[in-house]
């Protein structure tokens, strides 16, 4: 039988056509990648929700360190890190310390959750709490200069070395060295004597000092303490349960800095960190002896800023460190199957890292999960999260952690949440460690660096939406690997060059040069990130050891997985001769190198024209963003361009980070201006394609209309103040992915006039003000409650409350001795008199309470309010009455007793008057305007405005909205029964589910933050950089008597906005 030629062709093509549409090998992989890559986004595990600071900081209960997991679940976190504060009672690493670690962390095995141990007592890690410093020879040293007239000096048996010389500020000429036989230095001469000392002691090490981190002996006495006796008493938990171990804010010691803000170092610009092994291993790692060399040290021989002993002083004392105290800590948990992370002290600038620790970067590669420590709302230092995700790419390590949220006060609300942690997850972080969340706030520990994201604020189950955004937000940009072609080189071993006495301060540098040198580090890493080209950063002592040339179809320069066409060479004014053996390799292979301004003129810290001589044949441009960026999209090219029709400079404000897996592309945009939206900004990428974008907030997906032409697709993206877009690119349309909704305004119309509410809590007034009896002396004037502990704390004797205060657990150790007896009284006024009325209080056992001289009995309370430690005592109304009201309370004094406000509960308002509170009645309905100035200036908990809509009759058909154009508070929710609708960034509006015929009742909640309850309720400024315990001991001007509230509540009218989808 013959088939018709036409009919065999074309069955021909129909199977051709057939077998071309199957999916190939690579379809099905993309497939997969990306359908794992979508379940992994929708319901991210464990690993990727945040992990807090459990502030293990009172008198530790297991009852109540079982409810607390169960809150810490509730809010969405992903495990805890358990951790010694300023406050704790229960002894450190005593028996009772390990049973409720054990307790703790089988609990969380049995909740999935990750529970991790904290290495230290408070901070830094290496001291046990002054366990592992009482023998003095483990405690940290420091080599001093000591600066003399010739006539007053006198050699002592203390000093290790003393020079003779001319000294004109820190220039010194002339230089003599003397011994115990010199004769007088002469006349007009300056004598330079230095000693070792030890580290004073201080209250923050318990009365010990810090450790010598370059001694491996004592870290390996810090380990016996500490983890050693955790292996002891976890047994089979360790590497199990117990997931890993917390290091936090280890150090060698501040070079000649002339603040230091932990305690225990006196003359710190005149003192550098020293160990005895110190002059053998400089002998042995350079051949000549440092001792003749410190005044070069500490000051400029000859004038001269570049100084070779003071790089290689520099480059050592790092190595001791990393040898004698990362790597042991790294060596014990990996051989104990625990994971180690944290951070190493500062990272802010070049100068705050060189002053403790040297080279940061170096300090990651002895970490699995390496961490940074970002604190402060403000801080937008996105070049320490760059040096860390650096080295974890090119040492391949998946996990990187930030401890963030730390010092932002109680007013830090969900959109300062997402706005801090979105540019650290785009920059790579995916392991956010919350600071922090507290077991109490009993006495001290409630102005430990706050606020405490937990149990204690109204608005602690909404958390779980934040954590589960995040959660997706760090799943999705953990996909693939990153599109990264730029090395720049770091520079901060230009500053080691150049040190001198009081060089830095305690955060930063303050020798001109090297402020400069950080300015212009900084800056450049800002050109690139504003212009959407990602880049790593390299250290010059990793690039050594891991650095090669690889010769592909275009040079790369590696170091590991990291590979680059391009490197960058600004600010360095002096490099390593094996970095430049190396610049030459790549340079000869074809490799692009970019001199932004000046070229090194020091190679080793020596004057060398080898550096300038390499710069002769690369690529230069002065130190200017365009000419920079320029020849960085020529000669590296560019994953993700950005461009604004009318505002060019609009695109500077979104930063991007682009990563492929497979033929997926997963690109992440931020608006990093909390402050503007931005509209109208056209994406483009290489290559066709399908866009779509992935909601962390819902977990939905929807797919965006894209042009391709000229090779590049094309795309349209508005964004809100301070918002991302998480973009997906694939290869082919999922049909199943609807395209995103754009409308079109029809109606906006706000809500006039006052409305009806409800609390969530009853109504608190604050008293925080009290006169003071000591021993039955006369009552003095009525102070601050804080300024009356002060003074009863120094009438004593006593050493001040504060956040480097002794710990409890240790003066428990001791007896308690009764200083005295104080009274306290506290006043307020009433117009009425509630129904029901509380009484709240800490310790209310140790205390003698009389109301109107009538005594008030609290052996039994009604429970606890905020937290665990606030607790309600009934005041019985009949004891109050209209006008002035006293409340008495008696003690009998000891160093662990606690002197704080009490607070009244109850149904009324509060009236002030300076610092007259007075009770009056409550509002019957609210403004849309600041809620301290309507009866509720302490309040803290959710408040609930019960809204009418009116719909007449012709009202526009469409979808209806909520918007808050103004408010203060944590979030707000649209309370819609099943689907209440968290409101809690930008724009700040949910949709609104409406009803037909007649009036509809909307209830909109706002859920307040504590500030206005626990302060800082007497600071001037009323908003502060960051927060910690001096907020609230403030004097002078710095100091108001009236109180200072935050804004609180619905500000402005909320809004109806009415869309038609288009």
């Amino acid at each position: 039988m013959k088939f018709p030629r036409c009919l065999l062709v074309s069955s021909l093509f129909t199977l051709c056509a057939a077998f071309l549409a199957m999916p190939t090998h690579a379809d099905y992989r993309a497939g997969q990648c990306y359908d794992t890559a979508w379940d992994a986004f929708q319901n991210p595990d464990n690993s990727f929700r945040g992990k807090p600071f459990w502030s293990w900081n009172g008198k530790l209960r297991k009852e109540e360190l079982l409810r607390q997991i169960e809150v810490l679940e509730e809010m969405g976190f992903g495990g805890f890190f358990m951790h010694s504060r300023t406050g704790l009672a229960t002894e450190y690493l005593g028996e009772e310390w390990f049973d409720l670690i054990n307790v703790c962390a089988d609990e969380a095995e049995k909740r999935n959750l990750e529970a991790w141990l904290y290495d230290e007592d408070r901070w830094p890690s290496g001291s046990a709490g002054g366990k592992a410093t009482e023998d003095p020879r483990y405690q940290m040293k420091y080599l001093l200069m000591e600066i003399m007239d010739a006539a007053e000096f006198k050699w002592e048996e203390r000093f290790i070395a003393a020079f003779s010389c001319t000294l004109e500020g820190i220039n010194y000429s002339a230089l003599k060295r003397l011994d115990k036989e010199s004769s007088a230095p002469g006349e007009g001469r300056t004598v330079l004597a230095f000693s070792v000392k030890p580290m004073d002691s201080s209250s923050f090490y318990n009365g010990n000092t810090y450790l010598d981190t370059m001694n491996a002996e004592a870290t390996q006495h810090f380990i016996e303490i500490t983890h050693d006796a955790y292996k002891k008493h976890c047994g089979d938990r360790i590497g199990t349960s117990i997931k890993g171990i917390f290091t936090d804010e280890p150090h060698r010691g501040m070079v000649m800095c002339h603040k230091v803000d932990q305690g225990g170092l006196s003359a710190s610009e005149r003192c550098t960190p020293w160990t005895p092994a110190l002059p053998a291993a400089f002998q042995k790692e350079y051949g000549y002896d440092l001792l003749d060399h410190l005044p070069a040290l500490f000051l400029r021989p000859e004038g001269q800023r570049i100084v070779r002993v003071k790089w290689e002083y520099m480059e050592l004392i790092q190595k001791l460190f990393l040898e004698n105290f990362a790597k042991p800590i790294q060596k014990w948990c990996r051989e104990n199957q625990m994971i180690l992370t944290g951070h190493a002290l500062h990272e802010d600038t070049l100068g705050a890292q060189a002053v403790p620790c040297g080279s940061m970067m170096r300090f990651y590669e002895y970490m699995d999960y390496p961490g940074v420590d970002v604190l402060t709302e403000g801080n937008k230092n996105y070049w320490i999260v760059k040096q860390l995700s650096s080295v974890a790419r090119q040492l391949d390590k998946k996990w990187l952690l930030s401890e963030l949220y730390g010092c932002t006060g109680w007013q830090f609300n969900f959109a300062s949440h997402k706005a801090v942690g979105d540019w650290q997850s785009l920059l790579g972080i995916n392991l956010r460690c919350h600071h922090l969340s507290w077991y109490t706030m009993e006495g001290e520990a409630k102005r430990d660096f706050p606020a405490s994201i937990f149990y204690q604020s109204a608005w602690y189950p909404e958390y779980k939406e934040v954590e589960t955004y995040f959660s997706r937000v760090q799943a999705f940009m953990s996909r693939g690997e990153p599109e990264c072609n730029i090395l720049v080189l770091n520079p901060v071993e230009s500053a080691w060059a150049q040190i001198y006495t009081g060089w830095a301060t305690w955060l930063s540098a303050a020798a001109p040069e090297v402020v400069a040198l950080d300015q212009k580090y900084q800056q450049l890493l800002l050109w690139l990130l504003s212009a959407q080209m990602d880049f790593d950063i390299g250290d010059e002592d990793i690039l050594a050891r891991h650095g090669k040339i690889e010769k592909e179809s275009t040079p790369r320069l590696t170091i590991g997985k990291g590979k680059y066409g391009l490197v960058i060479v600004s600010g360095m004014e002096t490099i390593r001769d094996t970095t430049l053996a190396l610049l030459e390799q790549f340079q000869a292979a074809g490799g692009s190198i970019l001199f932004a301004d000046l070229p090194p003129a020091y190679v080793n810290a020596d004057a060398s024209q080898r550096a300038i001589d390499l710069a002769s044949a690369a690529l230069r441009a002065p130190f200017e963003r365009e000419p920079i960026l320029e020849i960085c999209k020529k000669s590296a090219g560019q994953s993700v361009a950005l461009h604004h029709e009318s505002d060019p400079d609009i695109c500077t404000r979104i930063f991007c980070q682009s990563r492929t897996d497979e033929d997926l592309r997963f690109i992440m945009a931020l608006n990093t201006d909390r402050t503007q939206a931005v509209e109208g900004v056209q994406m483009s990428v290489p290559g066709k394609g399908v866009v779509e974008k992935w909601d962390a907030m819902t977990g939905q997906r929807t797919r965006i209309p894209a042009d391709f032409s000229g090779g590049m697709l094309r795309f349209s993206l508005d964004f809100p103040a301070g918002g991302e877009k998480l973009l997906l690119i694939r290869p082919d349309r999922d049909p199943g992915v609807p395209l995103e909704k754009t409308y079109k305004e029809l109606k906006r119309t706000a809500f006039e006039g006052a409305c009806p509410y409800e609390l969530s809590e009853p109504n608190v007034c604050v008293l925080d003000r009290a006169s003071c009896s000591i021993d039955g002396k006369a009552f003095g004037t009525p102070m601050e409650i804080l300024k009356v502990d002060q003074y009863v704390r120094d009438h004593f004797g006593l050493a001040r409350r504060g956040g480097e205060m002794v710990q409890p657990w240790f003066t428990g150790m001791k007896d308690r001795v009764i200083q005295g007896r104080v009274t306290l009284r506290y006043d307020f006024e009433a117009e009425i008199i509630p129904e029901t009325l509380y009484l709240v209080l800490e310790q209310p056992d140790v205390f003698q309470v009389l109301i109107n001289g009538t005594e008030l009995s609290v052996k039994e309370d009604a429970g606890w309010w905020v937290d665990t430690c606030l607790r309600k005592i009934t005041l019985p109304v009949n004891l109050l009455k209209k006008g002035e009201n006293l409340i008495e309370v008696t003690v009998d004094f000891h160093e662990e007793i606690n002197l704080e406000a009490l607070y009244l509960l109850g149904n009324f308002g509060v009236k002030l008057d300076r610092i007259r509170r007075i009770l009056t009645d409550l509002p019957d309905t609210l403004a849309f305007s600041d809620v301290t100035e309507q009866g509720l200036p302490f309040y803290s908990g959710a408040i609930d405005y019960l809204l009418t809509l009116a719909q007449p009759a012709n009202e526009p058909v469409g979808d209806a909205f909520i918007s808050l154009p103004s408010f203060e508070g944590a979030c707000a929710k649209l309370c819609q029964g099943k689907e209440d609708d968290l409101i809690a960034w930008a724009p700040y509006e949910a949709p609104l589910e409406t009803e037909q015929g007649g009036d509809q009742k909307i209830r909109l909640r706002v859920l307040l933050t504590r500030r206005n309850t626990f302060g800082p309720l007497h600071q001037t400024t009323l908003k502060t950089a960051a927060y910690g315990p001096g907020n609230w001991v403030t004097t002078g001007t710095g100091f108001t008597e009236h109180y200072n509230l935050y804004p609180a509540g619905l500000l402005q009218a909320p809004e109806l906005i009415v869309r038609e989808a288009i």
